[in-house]
């Protein structure tokens, strides 16, 4: 049995060694030929409804069913999120994709905070792939 080392003690030259040992116990692989995926379809179509790009007020804003604190929680809000107009007691209607709808606290919402803060750059929602998925563009500012 091997025991696995840790770079931080060791020098290069010990790290190639040890390298070329496990290489020999390993042997040598044949992975195929690569392989191409299939690139992403970006043709988009317009959303459903009008919707803003935002961001969550925290990391751990919670996304429901209904607009009711005691509705099932269907998620957490990500960084960005298509936000509808709609508004029902201190909720906010938000856009999962081209069939599912979640609501969160309106006052977990605020505007949308880029996540690279040296490289700020503005949230638009700019549609939909076929299958549904809201695309985002992040033009700069």
């Amino acid at each position: 049995m091997v025991t696995p080392a840790f770079a931080q003690n060791f020098s290069s030259d010990e790290l190639d060694r040890m390298s070329q040992e496990r290489q020999q116990d390993i042997g040598s692989r044949d992975w195929g030929n690569p392989v191409n995926p299939t690139p992403q379809t970006t043709t988009s179509r317009p959303l459903p409804l009008s919707v803003t790009c935002m961001s969550a007020t925290n990391d751990t804003a919670t996304l429901y069913s209904a607009p009711n604190i005691h509705a099932q929680k269907v998620g957490i809000a990500g960084p960005q999120l298509a936000v509808t107009n709609t508004e029902v007691s201190g909720w906010r209607m938000v856009l999962m994709n081209a069939s599912h709808m979640a609501w969160i606290q309106a006052s977990e919402l605020g505007p949308y905070q880029s996540l690279n803060a040296s490289h700020p750059v503005n949230c638009v929602v700019s549609g939909e792939r076929a299958d549904g998925t809201v695309l985002f563009a992040h033009p700069d500012q």
